[in-house]
């Protein structure tokens, strides 16, 4: 049995259970632990309504149980109840019809398990998932040992059934900001004089991807050797390198200078599970110079996680404000969430800066937290509201507005809220600004949020079909919606 829990543990545990939500985009997860007489017992959970019954234990017997130790080596996902029937009854009672469990093993024993549900956009299930569900098994294993267990077990990574770097590439995708900034970084230093090459590779153990910046082109034997390198460094940090044809190259001029290519120095900058990466260096012999570019690479690597964890620590405040007491809104919760992603990625197809984009990203979530000091559990379902109901949405962004403006959130957090009803023609609330007076990133989430009701299921209104739904939004362009949005918002409905 595992030691008591409590709120502490109970918080610690809910973050690394909320990576299901920003790196599966799984709409709600729940997090089993191992309790009396084999059974698993609820720890923690998210995105779960009342209407979706969650089972407060599993005991020997229950199908997700079952089906979870049927598939005990690693994270296993089906798309239709039918592909196990078993779990057809536990599936449609809560109306979802995707599932992904990942196993949690101390010393090698089955001691938890996740039970990750439907992605956003009713997306499906597919191999790539497994390889981000087994690095968010891992990080929940060693906080499992942290409690008093023995450390987990390292599972040799299983193949992937689909391409290695189709499947390599979604691994990162978790690391991707990271990445780019050090990618950044290696750019602009494989132009000093004393560098003839940068070689910048990630893997996951089964691919591996080299971006080769260099003054003198690599011929195949100085590429061997630089993957020979490579391969010993990986091996040092738990992860042994793929065969030579499972590496892919990436050659391009760096501007550089240099011809000598005499000594290869090489460090590991990241380390894994997903992705491990590395940094060779191709110098004259007795170069100097390396030291202090992998300095610079590991600091600019701190810097970049830092971030990472204070916008990961940003959006759980998010959620935090959003349900702040005992009352859950999983209607809201999901509407939230919906919004922020379609939001995020209009605001990537538009190249915004970083900290605009957080901006878009944050204020979408929390864009109807006025909601929640208001009648919000009868009057969402309203489909013909009243005149009372209709003063109560018109107040909503102002009070969603005050409950933030003293985060001190960089950006304009509030205003972001504050403005998402209004219209592009001047007619919508608090304030009926037009045009470009209105907030670009209120602009975005007025779209994204549009586009939801729309289509959502759980709307109050019967959802349309992807194409009839943007087809309504582009028949407003210019009058509800920025025109020049439109477009960018229907790249980002992309299925």
């Amino acid at each position: 049995m595992l030691p008591a829990w409590d709120n502490e543990r109970e918080k610690r545990a809910k973050e690394i259970l909320y990576r299901c939500m920003e790196e599966l985009q799984a709409t709600k997860a729940a997090l089993y632990l191992e309790g009396s007489e084999g059974a698993f017992e609820l720890a923690a959970s998210y995105g779960f309504g009342r209407r979706d019954a969650l089972a407060p234990s599993l005991p020997l017997g229950h199908p997700l149980m079952d089906w979870a130790r049927r598939n005990r080596t690693g994270p296993a996902y089906l798309n239709a109840p039918q592909e196990f029937p078993a779990l057809g009854p536990l599936l449609e009672s809560a109306l979802t019809s995707r599932l992904m469990t990942i196993p949690l093993a101390v010393a090698g024993r089955m001691v938890g398990l996740v039970d990750a549900r439907d992605k956003s956009r009713r997306a499906a299930y597919g191999p790539g998932d497994v390889v981000v569900g087994r690095s968010i098994g891992h990080a929940l294993e060693r906080f499992i040992a942290e409690l008093g267990g023995s450390p987990p077990l390292a599972e040799a990574p299983a193949q992937p059934p689909g391409p290695a770097r189709a499947t390599m590439e979604v691994a990162a995708l978790s690391h991707r900001r990271i990445i780019e900034d050090l990618t950044g970084l290696v750019r602009s230093l494989a132009r000093l004089p004393e560098f003839a090459a940068a070689v910048l590779t990630i893997t996951d153990g089964r691919s591996a991807r080299a971006l080769a910046l260099h003054a003198v082109p690599l011929d195949q034997q100085r590429r061997d050797a630089v993957a020979a390198h490579q391969a010993r460094a990986f091996l040092g940090s738990g992860v042994k390198a793929p065969a030579a044809e499972r590496w892919g190259w990436d050659d391009q001029a760096s501007g550089g200078s240099q011809t000598r290519a005499e000594e290869i120095r090489t460090a590991v900058l990241m380390t894994g599970p997903p992705v491990w990466v590395a940094l060779s260096l191709v110098t004259p012999a007795g170069a100097a110079a390396p030291d202090a570019v992998f300095a610079a690479a590991a600091h600019s690597l701190e810097l970049a996680r830092s971030l990472r964890d204070y916008r990961r620590a940003a959006r759980n405040l998010a959620r935090v404000l959003l349900e702040p007491g005992e009352t859950s809104f999983p209607h809201l919760r999901q509407h939230s969430q919906a919004t922020s992603e379609v939001a995020q990625r209009m605001a990537a197809a538009l190249h915004l800066a970083d900290d605009l984009d957080e901006l878009v990203t944050v204020a979408a979530y929390l864009h109807d937290v006025g909601m929640r000091e208001l009648d919000y559990a009868r009057a969402y379902r309203l489909e013909r509201p009243g005149e009372a109901e209709q003063r109560l949405y018109h107040r909503h962004p102002v009070v969603g507005a005050r409950i933030v403006e003293a985060s001190e959130f960089p950006g304009d957090l509030a205003g972001a809220i504050r403005h998402h009803h209004e219209r592009w023609d001047g007619g919508g609330y608090p304030q009926h600004l037009a045009g470009r007076t209105i907030p670009l990133a209120s602009r975005i989430i007025h779209l994204a949020e549009v586009y939801d009701v729309l289509t959502s299921p759980s709307s109050y209104r019967h959802p349309l079909p992807r194409e009839a739904a943007l087809d309504a939004i582009r028949a407003e362009a210019g009058r509800q919606f920025d025109p020049e949005l439109v477009p960018v918002l229907v790249e980002a409905a992309r299925p």
